[in-house]
């Protein structure tokens, strides 16, 4: 039981590192339905997608879509068990009954190359003994999935996005609520009330502020020194966000390249 913890918090440390922990999140969802429709429903239906904590399940025909209607209440309680905060609302979309796919061989993934297996290792060896095989293949098939696709994962949600960020984040960056929250995470970064994407979407917002206070306060800094302790506290909280951890001292490679010289100490 002592090591469940700790395993669960390294995976999700590699994948947060990754920029696919929204993603991952979002797989949930979509592979949790047909336990919570239940057999019966779930051959009748399909998850096609989670938007903004929306789910979007597609279902037979138009009389199906009524009578689920019904039941959205039952369903989010259930979600709301086994994922809490994930799945805020459903929507029923009418298409072609459920069949199942065909199979088809599996595609070979794209292998690493030594530079990319070498930096995995690195960053599983100081984890647990018995746990390394596991989230060394975990990582691995993080890498492999990002290499499949052409498109760079988006910083915010993590999906493979020609844009960074993607459409469906750039609508959450300008929600007032994200807007308040990166405020409030550009001077308290470890208190928050958001989750989920809309999270994601305020630290993104809030690393983007104090990036720029930094690059403002740098000038100012070498006319005078003694606002040093100003931009060392701008850099501390800037690596807070950036790493996700209240110590910083290991993580000063995060900080733009021009003051990685200047600042010695966060």
């Amino acid at each position: 039981m002592s090591r469940a913890r700790p395993s669960a918090e390294i995976v999700a440390k590699i994948l947060r590192q990754k920029g696919l922990s929204a993603g991952v999140q979002r797989g949930q969802v979509l592979a949790l339905w047909p336990e919570i429709a239940g057999p019966a429903l779930s051959e009748l239906t399909e998850a096609d997608r989670l938007e903004d904590g929306v789910l979007f399940v597609r279902v037979a025909d138009s009389v199906v879509a009524h009578q689920l209607t019904y039941l959205r209440e039952e369903f989010l309680k259930r979600y709301q068990e086994k994922l809490p905060g994930l799945v805020q609302e459903l929507r029923f979309l009418v298409g072609a009954e459920k069949k199942s796919k065909p199979k088809s061989k599996p595609v070979a993934l794209p292998k690493l190359s030594p530079e990319e297996e070498a930096r995995l290792r690195k960053l599983t060896e100081h984890s647990p003994q018995d746990l390394q095989g596991v989230i060394l293949r975990a990582g691995r098939a993080v890498l492999q999935k990002q290499k499949e696709n052409p498109h760079p994962p988006c910083p915010i949600c993590g999906a493979p996005s020609p844009e960074h960020p993607c459409k469906p984040c750039q609508k959450l960056l300008s929600e007032p609520a994200v807007q308040r929250e990166a405020g409030r995470l550009t001077r308290f970064p470890f208190k928050t009330r958001l989750e989920g994407d809309p999270l994601e979407a305020a630290r993104y917002l809030a690393r983007q502020k104090l990036e720029a206070q930094l690059r403002e306060l740098l000038p100012q800094v070498i006319q005078q020194p003694e606002l040093m302790p100003i931009l060392q506290d701008t850099a501390r909280r800037y690596l807070q966000l950036c790493a996700g951890e209240k110590e910083v001292r290991g993580h000063r490679h995060l900080l733009p390249e021009t003051l990685r010289s200047l600042l010695k100490e966060v």
